[in-house]
């Protein structure tokens, strides 16, 4: 009979690691991906629907993680803490492919810009939409990944005649209303604050360009 208390005691063996989160600063201990993660690894890598495979990952970050809430990070934290996971449990090389052109990156290379942000911007007499950087809580509840939704998300609560609401909490549906009528011109100022947002990027060589990859999933997809 195999020996139960090397089992028993496998975990001792098994080497955690810190990192510091870019844009909390919180520092984070993890522990490399095991094989019973294998399943959910390959879920992320071979679905095309982003929000799925956001799920996968938030539930691999809470497998692999301690001293972390991973629902309150923003996206690009997530995203970075899993990279760091990847690095010491799979390899430091990302593969790609862009434009049927095969391109290896290091995780080392890559590079993250602004940071966690909140605004307030008008919308009419009296009332205002508070904007703010979402969580992976936040994101969750998105039905999609697409840039809408996401600007949906950022809403953190809107101030009308001195009521405050928060989206979070309970919406009415005067609010929802009000939120998928929104005027272009606020659209377009959601848009600016979208651009501000905590992201992961990388500058790429390729055989005729320099193209560079940021945005929301771009990274923690790739092979």
């Amino acid at each position: 009979m195999p020996n139960t208390n090397i089992f028993d005691n496998i975990n001792n063996f098994i080497q955690t690691y810190e990192t510091t989160l870019p844009f909390s600063q919180k520092k984070v201990s993890f522990r490399p991906f095991r094989v019973k993660d294998a399943k959910i690894l390959g879920l992320i890598l071979q679905e095309d629907n982003k929000k799925l495979a956001f799920k996968n990952m938030v539930e691999l970050l809470k497998n692999t993680t301690t001293e972390a809430e991973i629902d309150d990070l923003c996206l690009a934290d997530a995203e970075y803490l899993f990279l760091q996971i990847r690095s010491k449990s799979v390899d430091e090389i990302l593969n790609l492919v862009y434009q049927e052109e095969k391109i290896q990156v290091q995780i080392a290379d890559i590079k993250y810009r602004n940071q966690v942000a909140e605004q307030e911007i008008s919308i009419g007499p009296n009332i205002s939409l508070v904007l703010k950087t979402p969580t992976v809580k936040d994101l969750l509840r998105l039905e999609t990944f697409d840039k809408q939704e996401y600007g949906k998300a950022c809403i953190e609560k809107i101030i009308a005649n001195g009521e405050i609401y928060k989206l979070n909490k309970f919406v009415t549906d005067d609010i929802k209303s009000a939120i998928e009528n929104l005027p272009l011109s606020v659209l377009s100022k959601i848009d600016v604050f979208l651009k501000k947002q905590p992201e992961l990027y990388i500058n790429l060589q390729l055989t005729d360009e320099q193209k560079e990859v940021s945005g929301l999933l771009n990274f923690f997809t790739f092979r």
